[in-house]
């Protein structure tokens, strides 16, 4: 403590001194001397009274030790110890003496650095100053920035709120105040772009009052009846032009479908507007659309209808069946056929028909050309352009409901469809009604099985347009003309049987029931391709085994079995060339039947072909093959058949030749005829050389004729066979 306040004392005289601006360095000097005296006076009292107060026990250390040290120091410098003290206190005393010189000597430096570090004081303290203000500034500024932010949420708050009554405000304003150009427009003006705009903007308005009419709004109160005035001006508007657009429709050669595009659907939400304002109007004009487009379609439709029909060609009557006899049929002055043989088309035969299943890009009749060209169709080129018509009309009316009746959330699908059945119900009943009348007077199957193909091409359009509407009208059509097919291949059954036990024949060249039959299975099979229809394969089955049953009923009258076998070959060869001329997979079960009946009577048809020459050479060789031994065999035999070969064999190939050539006119089957006749005879005449060569071994048979060698018939027989 003593020494904190000689230290305070020396700088209080310091500054003394350094504040007196006269003092001179001799002074300071002085005064330096004098205070580090009395600080080294001061030092060494303090040092002895700090070693005084020390407790000698905290420090243990031996005298001994630096006796020993010191003396060990001493001896190797060879000194006194004495001499050796006090060497040590004079250069302690010479090294206090230099740092006192030195500290004297920087005296000056000592007062400038105190100068310089009270200036740095008096510069720090004016910046506290400094900063003092400026703390006091910032905390004013502080409690401003707060203020302002209070001030600034205040306004925040308050223009929010009043940016959310100006919206409400606004938006009652703008659905409540009707302006005069509206009111005159709707009033006073004609329908048009501008006046449906308004009528937009009108219903909007309404829509708003209907919503908030339970608040307490008095603007809403007081335009409410006003709005109720509008709404019935712009219903009587709407009702008086869609109206007159409707009845418009009525007027000859008027196109329809452009005044739904461009009139109808273009003003829409005139509809929507009393459909939603004013449910009784709307009714009235639905109801006078749906009664005029009613009346449309089934004027056009019927007078369209009369023409086709006009254009008919007839095609069959009851006695176009397969088993009637074609003189029965014959026209003439007591002939009972209603239609004129000019007239007629062949019935069991496709022919060009078909284009009308599959010639897509065929158009519709038109009947003024048609009667003009004097052109005359069948009934499934008429179905087909009357139910084409009819098709492309329904649907554009059917989309054309969907659009109009329909509001832009709701399709309105049921509506829509109750109108179009109400529209086309008398068209439809017209159609049905004209193939009904038809179907039951039909004989001509194959054009009732066109109109089913027909009617599954319908359906199939339909379900892609996605046109539901005229399902039921396609399942009835079904319904009308599979029956009737049905009846109609019962009737082909039916003669089939009934000519078995009429029809006797001494021809053996294909009759014309096998044409008949061949033709008309073809053809049946062709429009089975690709439906697989199992009702349509039983019943040409059914008319296959009548027809197969007949053909063998007939070869009965024949007096020979060869005659029998010709008759038979023929008429199957004739019935597999129809159905491969049209090919497909259709018909190959059809041929496979056949040539399996084919090719069993070829088979009997060779045999006896072959006996009236070759008789002896067949008997000859069946009876060696059944031989045990073919030793056993008379030798005479063999010499006998050798020379009967020998003699007659070229004029024999040449009279099977001639016979082949007169009984089988069709060239493909009589050369397969021809073919398996002389195969057989090479077979024949091969098995007999064997059993010669067999025989001759043993060395007792000699032959004194050289047998024709089988080398020789063959090369006759190739020249044979390039006689078809």
């Amino acid at each position: 403590m003593d020494k904190i306040e000689l230290s305070s004392v020396a700088k209080g005289s310091l500054e003394e001194l350094t504040s007196d601006k006269g003092a001179s360095s001799t002074e300071l000097e002085k005064l330096l001397k004098k205070l580090l005296g009395e600080i080294k006076e001061q030092s060494l009292v303090e040092k002895n009274e700090d070693l005084e107060n020390l407790p000698i026990d905290n420090y243990d250390f031996s005298f001994d030790e630096v006796d020993e040290n010191t003396s060990s120091f001493a001896f190797a410098k060879g000194m006194d110890l004495r001499v050796y003290a006090q060497n040590i206190e004079n250069e302690l005393q010479e090294i206090e003496r230099d740092h006192e010189s030195d500290y004297v000597n920087q005296t000056r430096n000592f007062v400038e650095l105190h100068n310089q570090v009270q200036s740095c004081d008096e510069i720090l303290a004016k910046m506290e100053d400094m900063l003092s203000v400026f703390q006091m500034d910032l905390g004013n500024i502080s409690s401003e920035i707060e203020t302002l932010q209070e001030q600034s949420l205040t306004m925040n708050i308050k223009f929010k709120n009043r940016t959310a009554v100006e919206k409400q405000l606004s938006q009652v304003l703008d659905e409540v105040i009707i302006s005069p150009s509206m009111i005159k427009k709707i009033t006073e003006g004609d329908v048009d772009d501008a006046w449906l705009a308004y009528l937009i903007e009108l219903n909007k308005k309404m829509i708003y009052i209907k919503t908030n009419q339970d608040k307490n709004i008095k603007a809403i109160k007081d335009v409410g009846p006003e709005l109720e005035k509008l709404r019935l001006k712009a219903t009587e508007k709407i009702r008086e032009f869609l109206l007159t657009k409707i009845k418009s429709l009525r007027i000859p050669n008027t196109n329809v479908q452009m005044m739904q595009q461009s009139v109808l659907l273009k003003y829409k939400k005139l509809y929507q507007f009393v459909m939603d304002r004013y449910g009784e109007v709307a009714f009235e004009i639905r109801q006078t659309y749906v009664n005029t487009m009613k009346w449309y379609f089934f004027n056009h439709f019927d007078r369209y209808n009369q023409g086709l029909q006009r254009l008919q060609n007839p095609i069959a009557d009851k006695y176009d069946m397969i088993g009637y006899d074609e003189s029965s049929k014959k026209g003439g002055l007591f002939g009972t056929s209603k239609i004129a043989l000019q007239d007629k088309v062949n019935i069991f035969a496709l022919g060009d028909r078909i284009k009308t299943l599959y010639d897509q890009d065929a158009g519709v009749i038109l009947v003024h050309i048609a009667e003009n060209n004097n052109q005359k169709y069948t009934f499934e080129a008429i179905f087909r352009s009357f139910n084409l018509t009819l098709i492309d009309n329904a649907s554009s009316e059917y989309f054309f409901d969907v659009e109009f009746l329909s509001k832009d959330d709701d399709p309105a699908l049921e509506v829509a469809r109750d109108c179009f059945a109400e529209i086309f119900d008398s068209t439809i009943k017209l159609g049905l009604a004209t193939l009904k009348q038809y179907v039951d007077s039909s004989f001509d199957a194959l054009g009732i099985l066109l109109c089913i193909r027909l009617n599954t091409q319908f359906a199939e359009e339909l379900q892609r347009r996605r046109v539901p509407a005229l399902e039921s009208y396609t399942n009835q059509i079904r319904m009308l003309l599979w029956p009737r097919f049905q009846a109609i291949m019962d009737m082909h059954v039916e003669s089939v049987k009934k000519a078995r036990s009429k029809f006797v024949t001494k021809d053996a060249h294909p009759h014309y029931i096998t044409r008949r039959y061949g033709e008309f299975a073809a053809s049946i099979l062709t429009l089975n391709e690709e439906y697989s229809d199992p009702i349509l394969i039983n019943s040409l089955s059914r008319l296959r085994s009548e027809v197969t049953l007949m053909l063998n009923k007939m070869s009965g009258g024949f007096d020979d079995r060869k005659s029998r076998l010709i008759f038979l070959i023929n008429n199957y060869d004739l019935i597999i060339t129809f159905l491969a001329e049209i090919g497909g997979k259709a018909v190959d079960s059809e041929i496979a039947h056949f040539k399996e009946l084919l090719n069993s009577k070829v088979g009997g048809f060779v045999e006896e072909e072959l006996e009236p020459y070759f008789g002896g050479l067949i008997a000859f060789v069946k009876m060696a093959q059944e031989a045990k031994d073919i030793n056993e065999l008379d030798p005479e035999m063999f010499e006998r058949v050798s020379a009967d070969f020998s003699a007659t064999w070229r004029q024999s190939i040449t009279s099977i030749n001639s016979s082949v050539i007169q009984n089988f006119s069709n060239f493909k089957n009589g050369t397969a005829v021809l073919h398996a006749v002389l195969g057989q005879l090479i077979i024949y005449y091969t098995n007999f050389h064997n059993c010669l060569e067999m025989r001759m071994k043993d060395g007792t048979l000699r032959v004194r004729q050289q047998p024709v060698g089988v080398q020789a018939v063959m090369v006759e027989i190739k020249r044979f066979r390039s006689n078809f």
